[in-house]
């Protein structure tokens, strides 16, 4: 059902975001942003006007706990229910504090015109662009967001008129916020993963700390679980360095990699829903935008995007990490190589992604397994070429 705010002096059709599918798709798109997942979480899970929240410093928010009152945006507001600090906001304010060391006074939506606020109609545009980036339609920019909260609000005070009686509660801890430890850890995983952090590049985990503006102690816990999962070598006493990968190293996780993505995609093409395939042709939309664009990190984001939406439908809980960590170990690659040749064989990619569409909307297991295979052979095929390339030039120096 539509709802409706009242605009100088006629209706105006707001249309809130009514599933939660539609919430993470937009989150997981502006992830890497973290400003504008800042904006996201905190509009959808205060409900506050777009003026009050542009004007937000970093002091605002600072020291606060999950469910601790934000007290300025209660200020000159006859609103009863408290304006609290939600879980994603917090989490996404501790990361934006990790990734960008800001002064308390600095405002949290700056314009890119000096030391101002981001203005409603930019804040408005770049809402809007989000919607159309996961496929959204009939939203009204930040009005949007702010319904969706009044709508989340709204189900909340319904579901406490109807709980049933208490039942006794089980022996398990609430959950928590991440950690200090574990943002440290997420923000260096996707540092190496994208390769922000080169492989070879070494790390010292006491400049990381001046950097992060952390202590050095989850640093170093971090480089230790990334050690584990093979991304670093740590030598005590000389830091660490992130791990190279050879020729022969690449095409051995190809090999473990075809082993477990194409039965894995053969049991999703005999489970898969409409509403998967409706959300495949979406990324694949998305990235042949990003190939036009050449934005080669977003496009292989939404590639990785696109194959895990294919492989969650196989129903398979033990084997989905195991893909998701060979996909880790190469994908430093795949960032550098793309980069460096800005999509040089635009052949790879849309195409097969198509077939495999097709297969999948055929629930046709054979074919689907088929054009995954060639997709992901040939575009291994491409980046091994350019390794080779690289290390004949190093070679000829």
């Amino acid at each position: 059902m539509a709802h409706t705010f009242l605009t100088t002096g006629r209706q105006k059709k707001v249309n809130p975001i009514l599933d939660g599918s539609g919430i993470d798709r937009i989150r997981k798109s502006i992830g890497p942003k973290i400003r504008d997942l800042l904006l996201f979480d905190i509009a959808v899970e205060t409900g506050v006007t777009a003026n009050r929240l542009l004007q937000l410093r970093v002091k605002d928010l600072s020291g606060l706990k999950v469910g601790q009152e934000i007290s300025i945006l209660m200020e000159n507001t006859t609103r009863i229910k408290p304006v609290t600090m939600g879980p994603k906001t917090h989490a996404s304010f501790q990361r934006y504090l990790l990734k960008n060391r800001p002064g308390g006074d600095d405002l949290l939506f700056k314009s890119r015109k000096g030391n101002k606020p981001l203005s409603l109609p930019s804040a408005s545009r770049l809402v809007s662009s989000w919607y159309a980036r996961v496929g959204l339609k009939g939203m009204s920019g930040l009005l949007s967001l702010r319904k969706t909260w009044q709508t989340q609000y709204q189900r909340s005070e319904l579901e406490k008129l109807s709980l049933p009686p208490v039942e006794p509660a089980y022996l398990v801890n609430p959950i928590q916020t991440p950690t200090a430890q574990e943002l440290v850890y997420k923000e260096l995983e996707r540092a190496l993963v994208t390769a922000r952090i080169k492989p070879g590049e070494r790390l010292i985990a006491e400049k990381l700390s001046r950097q992060m503006g952390i202590s050095v102690i989850p640093i170093r816990e971090a480089m230790g679980r990334l050690e584990a999962r093979n991304f670093l070598t740590v030598q005590p006493k000389k830091g660490a360095t992130a791990n190279e990968l050879s020729e022969k190293k690449f095409r051995e996780i190809l090999e473990i990699r075809l082993m477990l993505e194409l039965p894995a995609a053969r049991k999703a093409a005999m489970a898969i829903t409409k509403g998967t395939v409706k959300t495949i042709k979406l990324l694949n939309s998305q990235y042949m935008d990003a190939q036009k664009e050449n934005d080669a990190d977003r496009a292989l984001s939404v590639n990785r995007e696109f194959h895990f939406a294919i492989y969650r439908e196989a129903g398979m809980p033990l084997l989905f990490p195991m893909i998701q960590n060979l996909w880790d170990q190469v994908s430093p690659y795949y960032h550098l190589m793309f980069r460096q040749t800005l999509f040089a064989d635009p052949r790879t990619g849309p195409r097969y992604h198509k077939k495999i569409i097709q297969s999948l909307a055929a629930k046709d297991p054979q074919k689907a397994s088929k054009w995954l295979k060639t997709d992901l052979v040939e575009s291994a095929e491409f980046v091994a070429s350019v390794m080779r390339s690289i290390q004949a030039e190093k070679d000829d120096r």
